[in-house]
């Protein structure tokens, strides 16, 4: 640009030098118009580069955002199925608690295979982990204001904070289940051979025996156990209720939101 301008400049003071004034006039007037179109073109281009620019820029990020959103959605869907299936296995536990208990009001056991493994099982602790891996390469990122939909935003927040709340509840929980599968170990007369659950013509818990009254007896163990069938029913209540409600919402949300990409 610069030598542009003193190429005009110099075809002016050659002009002054051979024309006459009014020429020389002229000839300046056009020379500006001329550069005044050139500047004009050259600013028109450099306003096409940065709007082809920003253009890539808002292509690219709306891809990411995409597969961000996809990869999220996958990690919604990943932990609905955990929570449904933790939600099957503290059912269990609970059966298992709830067999001990009624075994031990009754003085009776119908089924000692069942009982021993009630025994074995009831101080299990069940646990998943919801993190939304996604969701924290977002926030990390700083990728979060791609998200368009407040509400969204606002329900990936609570969601992980609700499970975080969560997890401490039920990992205050797992003193009492260790303690409890101590107690129960400790009525067991035997231990059951690891591989007899793996073949079917070798009895199950083979060798072991127990003694009822002497569980009765054991109000520490009866205690823990009751506390156990109440902790697990009140977990699978809130797994139901609230951790499976919020991350079906929290699908719909995500596909909502894809739906504008």
């Amino acid at each position: 640009m610069i030598k542009f301008f003193r190429h005009i400049r110099q075809n002016l003071i050659m002009e002054n030098k051979t024309g006459s004034p009014a020429e020389a006039s002229a000839k300046a007037g056009k020379y500006l118009k001329y550069a005044i179109g050139e500047i004009v073109l050259v600013v028109i281009g450099i306003l096409i580069a940065l709007q082809i620019n920003n253009w890539n820029q808002d292509r690219i990020e709306h891809k990411e955002t995409k597969a961000l959103l996809s990869n999220l959605k996958l990690d919604v869907v990943e932990d609905i199925k955990n929570l449904k299936g933790l939600k099957n296995s503290l059912k269990d536990r609970k059966e298992w608690a709830d067999l001990i208990l009624n075994s031990i009001d009754e003085q009776k056991v119908s089924d000692s295979t069942m009982f021993i493994s009630a025994m074995t099982r009831v101080g299990w602790i069940m646990e998943i982990s919801l993190t939304l891996p996604t969701y924290k390469e977002i926030v990390s990122s700083g990728k979060l204001s791609h998200i368009k939909s407040d509400n969204l935003k606002k329900a990936l927040a609570n969601y992980q904070s609700q499970f975080e709340e969560h997890h401490l509840i039920v990992s205050s929980y797992h003193p009492g289940l260790k303690e409890a599968e101590r107690l129960a170990i400790g009525h067991l007369n035997g231990m059951p051979d690891a591989s007899s659950s793996n073949n079917p013509n070798m009895p199950l818990f083979q060798g072991v025996s127990f003694n009822l009254n002497g569980i009765a007896d054991d109000t520490e163990f009866y205690k823990r156990v009751k506390q156990i069938s109440y902790q697990t029913s009140v977990t699978i209540d809130y797994i139901s209720v609230q951790l499976v409600i919020k991350a079906e919402g929290l699908k719909n949300l995500i596909v909502d939101e894809l739906k504008s990409y």
